[in-house]
């Protein structure tokens, strides 16, 4: 995985590599988990540099969808925003937006993107992840001891 330490697109990561024995474990997951992790750490909204690979594509769309699903089941105020989503969980809006239209939780009106809590996805996700269990690898964001990367001042000069 190659974190990206200063992106102007907001990329989080720019290549994610699981060899072929190793695929299908969990690790491309716990990676894309890391790459959040840091991103959040660093108190960015990030995305991975597009485009992606198909199986990539797949990949962080059930990433997301699982995050999203999850934070939806834990939230419990009355007003949800796609930018309060997007801070607390550092994934970019249009990512947030796109998950969520997949799901058909997302509905554009007057304007405004309008989040849909749709409890019967809500509780299919609830009942898939009850028979599943806790299959994913984690990263326990306490055992990070990691600074973010801070670019040298450019010294000013005085006439």
């Amino acid at each position: 995985m190659f974190h990206e330490k200063n992106s102007f697109l907001n990329y989080n990561v720019s290549c994610i590599l699981t060899l072929p024995p190793y695929q299908r474990q969990g690790y491309g997951r716990l990676l894309i988990d890391f790459s959040y992790l840091l991103t959040r750490v660093e108190k960015k909204i990030g995305s991975p540099e597009k485009p992606l690979s198909d199986l990539g594509l797949i990949s962080y769309r059930s990433y997301w969808k699982d995050v999203l699903l999850q934070y939806l089941c834990n939230f419990g105020g009355k007003e949800l925003s796609v930018k309060d989503i997007s801070k607390e969980m550092a994934i970019d809006s249009y990512d947030i937006v796109s998950t969520l239209q997949a799901l058909g939780m997302m509905k554009y009106w007057k304007g405004k993107h309008i989040i849909l809590k749709k409890q019967d996805v809500i509780d299919d996700y609830k009942e898939r992840v009850k028979r599943r269990g806790p299959v994913y690898k984690e990263i326990d964001p306490e055992c990070l001891k990691w600074n973010p990367f801070q670019p040298p001042k450019t010294p000013t000069t005085s006439n």
